[in-house]
């Protein structure tokens, strides 16, 4: 069947009638004939310096979760790699809803990428992308951890031995395949989408400000959320927190196993210390935003000054007890909420805030509080920290050059061991084989945005104040820089929201729950920039907090009781 019969019979079966019948002709005619000549069009590859084979195209019928669709996948740019004799591709996958809403949609990756998520946008607690009729596209961002993952090089970060891997990871994929996307798009729907959304947090959320820096011009709006936008930089965070957790370990007699000289750092704090920890910081901070509610809202008042001497109250006169914490817990704690430095106190990575989001073990979901990122769980018989087992090895495969290979066990023993002053030595090196650092492929942190805003693009930036992977000290810093560079104007085009309590990406005690796509559309669409979002808790009960609703605020602003009504009710609450 020719490309123009497809699209033909696409188009005539997206219009008209009720979206239930629209759904079942699609599912029995337009859909299987576009599907099909869509696999056959994919020898036309439309990005050039690339190769394209298309590997599937299938017609999804409607059911009770989901519209029907065209599912086409494919992979870019196969090859083997030279230097470890692994076979690469950029692969993809992209959903294309019969009832279309004219609207392309990128999501970003997460972790060291390596996958296929299902490319329906998910937002929770909302609608999600594809369900709201917008054409989704994801990537693996050029390596497949079911394929490219060695044990004995740091496992799913193996792809860093392939030097293209990298850039591939770094920048390069997302660009092919942003193209890619919206050549489907405009092929099967015969229009081009009229808004293109990129959307991403952590992984993602970087990949969103790679899209905003290096190409500006691929996407009318852009959310990117907790963006791990200097991770070849906070690559220095798990060995600061191997080395100041450690000697606790060793004191109190704690180690694994198996290999009995190694400490057990997920030991070194109890989830009641942790929650003690959590409370001084309740009592230093949680009244200075005006209303006591367990949260903090005015993040500049929360600071070591206010902190400590709560620190001081629960720390032991004498022997340890669940009551109160030790000073040399206290002492590890504040090192490594200072951030990583080097051995002459140059900063390599901003440190964290304090924010009692940094407690609430109970029904913590593993991958987000800081229990999971900073120490993992503390019945582990193992160091199960998610920034030593997954930063460790991006820093030596990903974020050296050239790459230390090193099994996934050894990981903990190379972050106990690990130099802080070599690390701009090893993300700026190149070789022969290694052309691009580390830190050229890797950093998204640019601050000039001019191309970006030239394009009249819009840019929403979201971070929890709990986050235990990407500080919120990162972000503001960046935000207000850009500021700077824009003598002062970044709001016309760029919102930051900072959201209390909240740890990577969702959980902790905070209303986590929000719908930033929306707002972008209405910025995108109509011009009406986001001056608060509205927030729901998603777990109430959870650490206290009750089910609520609060505004988020952009920054610098943030929400102030108005003094009467329900605390829980975002409408009693005003943003300035």
């Amino acid at each position: 069947m020719k490309l123009t019969s497809w699209i033909a019979a696409t188009v005539f079966f997206g219009i008209g009638g009720s979206g239930a019948d629209v759904n079942a002709l699609a599912s029995v005619v337009a859909i299987p004939l576009a599907c099909a000549a869509a696999a056959a069009h994919g020898a036309s590859n439309p990005v050039a310096g690339s190769t394209l084979r298309m590997t599937a195209a299938v017609a999804q019928p409607a059911n009770q979760t989901i519209a029907a669709h065209c599912l086409i996948e494919g992979a870019m740019n196969e090859r083997v790699s030279s230097l470890d004799g692994q076979p690469y591709a950029i692969k993809f996958r992209m959903r294309l809803p019969v009832l279309w809403n004219e609207k392309f949609y990128m999501a970003g990756g997460g972790g060291s990428n390596g996958t296929l998520n299902d490319a329906s946008g998910p937002i929770t607690g909302y609608v999600s992308a594809l369900a709201r009729g917008y054409a989704v596209i994801v990537t693996d961002s050029g390596h497949d951890n079911a394929v490219n993952t060695d044990p004995a090089r740091g496992g799913g970060s193996a792809f860093g031995m392939d030097p293209q891997a990298r850039i591939d990871f770094g920048y390069h994929s997302y660009d092919l395949v942003a193209q890619l996307g919206k050549f489907l798009a405009t092929a099967f729907y015969a229009k081009k989408p009229r808004h293109s959304y990129f959307v991403g947090c952590s992984e993602g959320g970087r990949e969103a400000m790679v899209m905003v820096q290096r190409f500006p011009a691929h996407f009318d709006g852009v959310i990117a959320g907790c963006p791990a936008m200097s991770t070849p930089l906070a690559a220095a965070y798990p060995s600061l927190l191997a080395q100041s957790f450690a000697p606790l370990a060793i004191q109190a007699g704690f180690f694994d196993p198996t290999v009995v000289t190694r400490p057990l750092v997920n030991k070194v704090f109890t989830d009641v210390d942790w929650q003690l920890f959590a409370n001084a910081i309740l009592l230093a901070c949680d009244a200075q935003d005006g209303l006591v509610d367990g949260m903090v809202n005015n993040f500049a008042a929360c600071t070591d000054k206010a902190v400590v001497p709560q620190f001081t109250a629960i720390t032991c006169a004498g022997t340890k007890t669940a009551s109160c914490v030790t000073s040399a817990q206290v002492r590890a704690l504040r090192a490594t909420f200072e951030g990583p430095k080097t051995s002459a106190g140059v900063q390599l990575y901003p440190g964290m805030p304090w924010d009692p989001g940094i407690g609430g073990m109970n029904g913590e979901v593993f991958n987000q509080g800081f229990r999971s990122w900073w120490m993992g769980r503390y019945n582990s018989a193992t160091n199960d920290s998610i920034l030593m087992t997954l930063r460790g090895p991006q820093t030596s495969m990903v974020y050296t050059t050239p790459p230390v290979a090193i099994t996934v066990a050894q990981n903990f023993d190379r972050e106990l061991n690990y130099n802080r002053d070599e690390l701009m030595a090893n993300i700026t090196r190149t070789t022969s084989d290694y052309t691009m650092s580390s830190a050229d492929f890797g950093l998204a942190t640019s601050m000039d945005l001019s191309g970006f805003k030239r394009n009249n693009g819009k840019l929403i930036m979201y971070n929890g104040r709990a986050d235990p992977a990407v500080s919120s000290v990162e972000t503001i810093g960046y935000y207000n820089k850009v500021n700077q560079a824009q003598k002062g104007s970044a709001a016309e085009f760029v919102r930051l929201f900072l959201i209390p309590g909240m740890n990577h990406g969702s959980g902790g005690p905070a209303t986590d729950q929000f719908d930033m796509l929306t707002a972008l559309e209405n910025w995108v669409e109509r011009g009406i920039a986001p001056d608060s979002i509205l927030a729901a808790a998603s777990n109430p009960g959870y650490f206290g907090v009750a089910s609520r609703t609060r505004p988020l605020c952009a920054y610098p602003t943030w929400a102030h009781y108005k003094g009467t009504g329900d605390i829980n009710v975002a409408s009693n609450f005003i943003c300035h």
